[in-house]
């Protein structure tokens, strides 16, 4: 059988740097991209995994991006439905 030695206690800013990044990716998840922003940016700011933090930012930009296009034709969609609703009528 392995022997396998106790994990240590995290340090305080091992503990936040770890809940920001699950609420971050908790956040990612559901596809709530500008919260997962917020809480990777504060993961960030701890200079600990700072690649891998850089990269899911750098996912949610490109997301948040696409994320704006598509609200933004939307509104086209809608502003060309109500002009034409009220050539018909």
């Amino acid at each position: 059988m392995a022997h396998h030695e106790p994990e240590k206690p995290l340090s305080r800013e091992e503990r936040i740097f770890k809940e920001n990044m699950t609420r971050a990716d908790d956040f990612f998840k559901i596809e709530i991209f500008r919260s997962a922003k917020a809480y990777y940016l504060k993961a960030l700011e701890m200079n600990m995994e700072g690649e891998l933090v850089r990269n899911r930012l750098a996912e949610c930009d490109r997301l948040l991006k696409y994320e704006r296009k598509v609200f933004s034709i939307l509104g086209m969609a809608a502003a060309v439905i109500l002009i034409f609703s009220y050539i018909i009528w």
